[in-house]
């Protein structure tokens, strides 16, 4: 719910503030469900109190995003606060499939968002790929197809 964003992103805060950690952290991964839904200062708070802790200069900082809830100004925060991974639910680059399975965003949104994520600065990105939705049979998908559609963009 909207209402409990600000309130859970306070107890998140909370709980990292509360842990005692020894060792180096060197992978912070803010992922689980669309992190990139939420306003891009929550994402900064959180990322600036773990760096309160024992975190390694060169730490590799991923976020999960989605087409369709992602902005400029956001994957500008992301940078800003260290974030230098980003890994986007593409799921698939058949748009009958997206919308089968109820994602907000075409193959096209997800371009785009990956050319803005690339102009700010993005270099490791990783994309998420779906096998085995609804509907799709594995001998009917041409992976040459599929991958293609993806490589072209790079």
């Amino acid at each position: 719910k909207d209402s409990k964003i600000q309130e859970y992103i306070e107890a998140v805060k909370k709980e990292i503030e509360l842990q005692k950690i020894k060792s180096e952290i060197t992978t912070i991964y803010v992922g689980g469900g669309t992190p990139s839904y939420i306003e891009s200062k929550y994402i900064k708070e959180i990322i600036e109190e773990i760096k309160k802790k024992n975190v390694s200069n060169d730490a590799e900082i991923t976020i999960e995003i989605n087409p369709g809830t992602v902005t400029l100004e956001k994957l500008k925060d992301y940078k800003e606060c260290g974030i230098n991974r980003l890994s986007i639910g593409l799921q698939s680059t058949q748009n009958n499939l997206l919308k089968q399975i109820g994602r907000i965003h075409d193959f096209e949104q997800f371009v785009e968002t990956y050319m803005m994520a690339r102009k700010e600065g993005f270099k490791n990105i990783n994309v998420d790929l779906m096998l085995g939705l609804p509907n799709q049979r594995i001998e009917k998908i041409d992976f040459k197809k599929e991958f293609n559609n993806f490589i072209t963009i790079i």
